[in-house]
Formats: C-alpha cells, sequence, structure tokens
C-alpha cells in the first residue's frame, strides 16, 4: 500500500512538472484580438506621421505617395502599432500590431480585399489569402518601419 501511494505521489510530481501543454492558436488569436482592442482604445499614444513620395525601382519617377503613422507611449518609447498607406494606381493600407516588440497582427486591405494574419516571432500562425510573395513583403516591411523605429526612438 506505502509504495502504491509512493508511485501516485512520483507520477502527480512528474505529470505537474512535465512539458505545459501549448496554447491553440484559436486561444492565441483570441488574445491577440483582445489586445488589439486595448491598443485601439488607447487614447494616449502618441502619433508620429511621415509622408513622402514612392518612386520607382530606379528612384527617378514619382508613381505615388505613402504616409505612415507610428503609435507609441512617450514615456516608455512601447511601440503599439505602425499604419502605412501606399497610394499609387491603387491604395495598400496596413496596419502592424506589436505587443512586447514582437509584431502579433497584420492587417491589410490590398486591392479593396481586407485580411488579417496573425504573427509570432515573426512567422504567421493563421490561415491566411496572401501569396508567400505579400506575405514576405508585409514581415519586411514590420521590420523595417520597426527597426527605424527603435533607431529613432533609442
Amino acid at each position: 500500500m506505502r509504495k502504491a501511494v509512493q508511485i501516485v505521489i512520483i507520477l502527480v510530481l512528474f505529470a505537474s512538472c512535465g512539458p505545459k501543454p501549448s496554447k491553440s492558436i484559436a486561444h492565441v488569436t483570441k488574445e491577440i484580438d483582445t489586445y488589439i482592442l486595448k491598443v485601439d482604445a488607447k487614447t494616449n499614444l502618441k502619433e508620429e506621421r511621415t509622408e513622402g513620395a514612392l518612386t520607382d525601382a530606379e528612384g527617378f519617377k514619382d508613381i505615388g505617395k505613402f504616409k505612415y503613422t507610428v503609435y507609441f507611449d512617450e514615456k516608455t518609447n512601447e511601440l503599439y502599432k505602425i499604419r502605412n498607406i501606399e497610394m499609387t494606381d491603387k491604395t495598400i493600407s496596413e496596419t502592424y500590431y506589436f505587443k512586447d516588440d514582437d509584431l502579433v497582427r497584420i492587417d491589410t486591405d490590398i486591392k479593396g480585399v481586407s485580411g488579417q494574419m496573425y504573427v509570432q516571432k515573426y512567422k504567421f500562425i493563421s490561415e491566411h489569402k496572401t501569396d508567400a510573395k505579400t506575405q514576405k513583403l508585409l514581415l519586411e516591411k514590420a521590420r523595417r518601419f520597426q527597426k527605424n523605429f527603435n533607431k529613432e526612438h533609442e
């Protein structure tokens, strides 16, 4: 009997100290959505806008214009979101959301099609309707915007 109790105790300890199951994608996306609602409701975030011309690949011909806005906590320099709009023959809108210096969601409106892409550690964790080339471009833009923000707010 005593040996059986010891075995049960060992099994309970082993189970409680073992690896924790990871959260489901549905749970993670729900947490991100809740976080984004809080970010969008914040009225005390500092906004910095940058506007300019978009040029062709050679950099000579103007093909449109861009405007992006950075939203962050002025006291802590914590980045919350970046909204980017590019206007050429079509308008592209992207909003990048950050939490604890990590990209968590990208909201897009590309060619009139809206989408939300959930991200962890710069990898997509949800189903999305964009092609691999567009996904790569969005992640590169997010990194570039975040790097630029960090450089300006060191």
